[in-house]
């Protein structure tokens, strides 16, 4: 599975899963209210403050810079992780 790290497929796969799962965040917070948990991936931050359309802008694959492609791979996976956790209502 590590030759997929960066793979320009699986990371806009994880990038329409992000959109997706965060949209289902807004449509019940927008009827809920939005839950104030610090963010998993941001610690200093409140997870409802993140702004996920920088995010997704900033961590995408680049054909030139195999590294940061990877990297941002980690990003997505670790995106999906705190938007799974922020969905934590009470």
């Amino acid at each position: 599975m590590a030759h997929l790290l960066g793979h320009r497929g699986c990371m806009e796969s994880l990038r329409a899963d992000l959109r997706d799962l965060q949209a289902a965040i807004a449509d019940v917070s927008s009827r809920a209210g939005a839950v104030r948990f610090p963010s998993w991936k941001f610690p200093d931050k409140v997870s409802c403050d993140l702004d996920m359309s920088v995010l997704l802008q900033r961590y995408r694959h680049s054909d030139s810079d195999p590294v940061f492609s990877q990297h941002a791979h980690m990003v997505l996976l670790e995106l999906l992780v705190d938007r799974a956790a922020s969905t934590n209502w009470p």
